[in-house]
C-alpha cells in the first residue's frame, strides 16, 4: 500500500483537533487531513447543550455544537479535508498513521511538521 503524503495529520475532529488544522495552516502548512471516527465533528461538544463556550476564543456565549461548529466553519473556509468515519489504527514512529474508513484501509505519511505535535502526546 502506497502511503499518502500530507504535511500534517490530525487525528481527531473535536475542538483540539479543529483548533490545531487551523493553527497549522494559518502557520502554513496548507496539505492537511483530520481523521474523525464519527461522522460528523465536534467531539463532546456535541453533548454539551449548555452556554458558556467561546467567550475567549470567539467572543460570544456559545453552546457546546455551536462553538465546536465555529471551528468547523473555520477549517472548510481554508480548504481543510475532514475524512469522517475513519478509524485510526497505528500511529508509527516514523509519522506514519494508518486509518480504515468505507475506502478500505489507507496509509498516510506526515510531514516533518507533525513530528513536534507526536512528541507532545
Amino acid at each position: 500500500m502506497a502511503a499518502v503524503s500530507k504535511q500534517v495529520v490530525i487525528i481527531g475532529a473535536g475542538p483540539a483537533g479543529l483548533a490545531a488544522a487551523v493553527a497549522a495552516y494559518d502557520g502554513g502548512a496548507t496539505d492537511i487531513v483530520i481523521l474523525e471516527r464519527d461522522v460528523c465533528a465536534g467531539g463532546i461538544l456535541e453533548q454539551c447543550i449548555h452556554n458558556g463556550f467561546g467567550l475567549h476564543t470567539f467572543g460570544a456565549e456559545l453552546s457546546g455544537p455551536e462553538y465546536a461548529a465555529r471551528f468547523f466553519e473555520q477549517t472548510n473556509a481554508r480548504g481543510i479535508r475532514c475524512e469522517f468515519g475513519a478509524t485510526v489504527l497505528s500511529v508509527g514512529a516514523d509519522r506514519t498513521v494508518r486509518a480504515v474508513s468505507e475506502r478500505g484501509v489507507t496509509e498516510y505519511k506526515a510531514g516533518a511538521a507533525a513530528a513536534s505535535v507526536r512528541a507532545a502526546l
